[in-house]
């Protein structure tokens, strides 16, 4: 068979599996199993048990379940509720944005409900309406997607493409620094205030230099992701004097079956793509067609994450496909990464099947219909931004 043929039957099965609420790993592993077998037969197991025993996928699978145990050991070890505390006292009003700002730092599976649940007190106290309040709650929760080497999306994108993390960060940061502009507008009535003292100070260090340790190494000096992530964690613990039943207890959240498999599945089906040169003959078919590479590539990105509302799927399903437009390693081209990543992060904002909208808009009681309202004026204003970077970048 065409492999172009099998691969868009690939699609169409692993997007109609998430849709029928199969587990996207066994989603996304049923369709690279369907490009193989219809494309090179029998040598698709051959690729899947190379592809999950290869140093490169054991490093990522590694990656993200650090990334995933810091955050979970800071809710756990009490620093969120710390952060909550002196957030509020220094920034009033603001803290509504503020707190889903610094939670969305954390890598955290429907992190959005955390910062519903932290600001809920300060929603009423403010008097901002459930429709105001879900918006942004959940617009400045996801602002660092796109740009922050912790998200398991950026993790796996920078694997799909075989770059490191700090690499794949450079290439996308600009559509994090959009939405965080039209974040900044969208906060602009909230009353503002600094009142900051010595107390504060230490106690906001004290609840977060977890998170900003692991910026300051990666970033500043760039090391290794995982060796970042992991001196933050024994540093945390050896600060807090974690024990063997708290250690259990927190790896008890953070290993995760489903995101195991979700690692090797995504790996596989980037292998067999690879393998099959499937992408490669869809992007001909494509310029037989005389069909812009740019808005091809964007479009499949935003579809896919708008039809499963969830942010690995852009980086899991839509990346793979579509390695012959932005390149792998040191051939990456950044600005069509950035275009890829920026398309499916868009569609999964304005999916009604993503958790975090849908938890958050049931929290606060809000009407989805006025939640969209305030939603549409800043996905528009990301994606005219990033159109007009990637025209003249």
């Amino acid at each position: 068979m065409d492999t172009s043929i099998a691969l868009l039957i690939s699609i169409l099965l692993t997007l109609l599996l998430i849709r029928a609420r199969v587990n996207i790993s066994l989603s996304i592993f049923a369709g690279a199993a369907a490009l193989g077998l219809l494309s090179v037969g029998l040598s698709t197991f051959e690729v899947i048990f190379e592809s999950s025993t290869s140093l490169h996928t054991l490093h990522l699978l590694a990656l993200v379940t650090a990334a995933f145990t810091l955050g979970y050991s800071m809710e756990y070890l009490g620093l969120l509720k710390d952060l909550q505390k002196v957030i509020e006292k220094i920034f009033g009003e603001l803290s509504v944005a503020i707190l889903p700002l610094i939670v969305g730092l954390l890598p955290m599976p429907g992190g959005a409900l955390l910062s519903a649940v932290m600001i809920r007190e300060l929603v009423g106290k403010y008097k901002i309406s459930p429709e105001n309040a879900t918006f942004i709650n959940y617009w400045f929760r996801h602002v660092w997607v796109t740009m922050w080497p912790l998200y398991p999306s950026i993790i796996i994108a920078a694997g799909v493409v075989n770059v490191d993390v700090m690499s794949l960060v450079l290439a996308t940061y600009p559509v994090g620094i959009a939405a965080m502009f039209f974040a900044v507008l969208s906060a602009r009535n909230l009353n503002f205030k600094l009142r900051i003292g010595v107390r504060d100070s230490v106690l906001f260090i004290r609840s977060s230099y977890p998170i900003f340790m692991v910026a300051m190494l990666a970033i500043a000096l760039r090391l290794d992701m995982l060796i970042t992530i992991l001196l933050s964690i024994a540093v945390l613990y050896i600060h807090r004097r974690v024990k063997i039943g708290d250690l259990i207890r927190i790896l008890k959240r953070t290993i995760d079956v489903k995101i195991v498999i979700l690692i090797f599945a995504v790996m596989a089906y980037r292998d067999l793509i690879l393998y099959t040169n499937a992408a490669e003959v869809f992007f001909n078919h494509l310029q037989e067609l005389h069909f812009p590479f740019s808005i091809a590539s964007f479009t499949l990105s935003f579809i896919v994450g708008f039809a499963t509302g969830i942010e690995l799927s852009y980086s899991s399903i839509a990346l793979p496909l579509l390695v012959a437009f932005t390149g792998t390693g040191t051939s990456l081209i950044a600005e069509n990464v950035m275009l890829v990543i920026a398309g499916g992060f868009l569609g999964v904002m304005l999916s009604p099947m993503h958790l975090c909208f849908a938890l958050t808009c049931e929290y606060f009681r809000a009407d989805a219909e006025g939640v969209y309202r305030l939603l549409l004026p800043p996905v528009v204003g990301v994606a005219v931004v990033v159109a007009i970077l990637f025209i003249f970048l």
